[in-house]
């Protein structure tokens, strides 16, 4: 069902897409594109046949449902990933038989819902981590053998497997793997130098998985590079961009940005939060306050800057002229849980009673988001933030969505029942953070009950996002009964 909703402030959200889900069973939502957005799940097999039961609608740019078929999927297969590229959606899976090592590559023709199979031969049981299609031609699969990291390039024409040579002998992590706009693509590994140090090994391959070159970043031995995201530059020169933090630190304490030439020259430059202009905007006022003064203090007396955050970094974005980097800041936390205990279990006693205490992982608290301009060359030009402080997720994912336009960039994430959003220039802050409901009503006699489940806001195309999640719905003065549907919203701010 689909229906216009009204604009609050600047956040339009112009159409809306809902269908019933009786049996609990929601979607998952891929964009397609100015293409339009795929939805898919498991369904129910009232066949009778055996096998899994998919849906998969096709909507349009307005949410309009251009199709909708259902497929069958062998019962013993399990989805590994899925992957988007010039109108086709991947779909991976692999046997719930650990003893089958082959992989399943069902292919969908978007614009006509036709399916094709493919079987990737494999010989190696891995652990799969990263899944990727270059230019419909090759499918890309990153993970992990005897913990070390491996990437097999599968050619779709010839039917052939490649492990790609560099990468199986590092004892490493598997960082990224980053798809260039001339069909090659490059792998970028953590790992420790012969001197210990931790650095990023960035190895660049062609469409065929040849190694064309290898460059492990020469950082300062009291600077270990914890994350990176990679961004191809003009010719075969290459920004790195992401994390830092002391030798044998789990924490980042700045921002580094990697310039490599053509030749494999590099130029690496650090940012301490300490320096960065608006890094500590998304604390109150006052103690944004005692922080600055702490920092000016220790510039006085000469002394180093130590900020330890934990920082989700996302894509390096190129805009123009200058290259965008967005990351998240959050902290793993924790609640106590206290028990009556056995004598040999205790830890102490209070009271008349003995009890032990046990900590238990309660999410991962979000603090707020830092973005930040560079040249090519690697020079900050600017730093912001967006104070996120009342999320908490079970697990780690990108909340904060940006929409870089000529004269401003757009800050936006959902959580519970709203939208909110912030509007900067570089450093400059032109509209402060705004929150706007995200509008589930779909008729004016129709009420959100208490049970609401937003999922996610993702980018779509151009200033345009989408937001989905799943409700139940019941009309008011009506003897009618809720139902349960999962719903996509368009979003746009303007």
């Amino acid at each position: 069902m689909i229906s216009t909703l009204t604009v609050i402030g600047q956040i339009a959200q112009p159409a809306r897409f809902e269908v019933e889900i009786p049996g609990g069973h929601d979607f998952e939502v891929v964009s397609a594109g100015e293409g339009g957005l795929l939805l898919f799940r498991e369904k129910e097999n009232t066949h009778k046949t055996g096998d899994q039961l998919w849906e998969i609608i096709k909507l349009d740019t307005a949410l309009n449902a251009l199709w909708k078929k259902e497929y069958f999927i062998p019962a013993d297969l399990t989805l590994l990933g899925r992957y988007f590229e010039n109108d086709q959606l991947y779909l991976l899976f692999r046997s719930q038989n650990l003893s089958k090592r082959n992989l399943e590559l069902f292919t969908l023709t978007a614009s006509s819902g036709a399916v094709a199979t493919t079987t990737i031969r494999n010989f190696i049981p891995f652990a799969l981590q990263s899944f990727k299609v270059l230019n419909n031609a090759s499918v890309l699969v990153g993970g992990y053998y005897n913990y070390r990291p491996l990437v097999i390039l599968y050619d779709l024409e010839k039917n052939v497997p490649r492990v790609l040579p560099g990468l199986f002998n590092e004892r490493s992590e598997l960082i990224e793997i980053k798809i260039n706009p001339d069909d090659t693509f490059d792998v970028i590994l953590k790992g420790r130098t012969l001197e210990k140090v931790m650095t990023l090994f960035i190895s660049t391959f062609d469409s065929n998985g040849n190694l064309i070159k290898k460059i492990v970043l020469d950082t300062e031995k009291s600077k270990g590079l914890l994350f990176g995201r990679g961004q191809s530059l003009d010719g075969q020169a290459q920004l790195i961009a992401g994390v830092y933090g002391k030798r044998y630190s789990e924490y980042s304490r700045g921002i580094f940005v990697a310039n490599i030439n053509e030749y494999g020259e590099q130029q690496i430059k650090f940012y301490n939060y300490g320096e960065l202009k608006n890094f500590f905007r998304y604390m109150k006022a006052k103690r944004e306050r005692r922080v600055l003064n702490r920092i000016e203090r220790k510039k006085f007396k000469n002394k180093k800057l130590r900020f330890n955050y934990r920082l989700l970094v996302h894509e390096l974005i190129k805009s123009d002229d200058q290259y965008i980097l967005l990351g998240e800041a959050f902290y793993p936390k924790y609640r106590t849980v206290n028990s009556n205990s056995g004598l040999f279990n205790s830890v102490w006693t209070v009271n008349r009673g003995i009890y032990h205490s046990n900590l238990i992982f309660d999410g991962y608290r979000y603090t707020h988001a830092v973005i930040l301009g560079f040249d090519k060359k690697g020079n900050l030009l600017w730093d912001n933030s967006f104070e996120i402080n009342d999320v908490i997720s079970f697990e780690l994912e990108q909340f904060v969505q940006v929409d870089i336009e000529r004269d401003k960039i757009v800050l936006l994430y959902v959580f519970d029942d709203a939208i909110r959003s912030k509007i900067i220039r570089g450093s400059e802050v032109l509209e402060g953070k705004e929150e706007s409901k995200v509008r589930l009503t779909i008729e004016t006699s129709e009420a959100l009950e208490a049970k609401t489940k937003i999922e996610g806001l993702e980018k779509w195309y151009g200033n345009v996002f989408f937001t989905y999640g799943v409700q139940n719905i019941k009309s008011t003065g009506t003897a009618i009964p809720a139902r349960e549907v999962f719903f996509v919203n368009k979003v746009i701010y303007e």
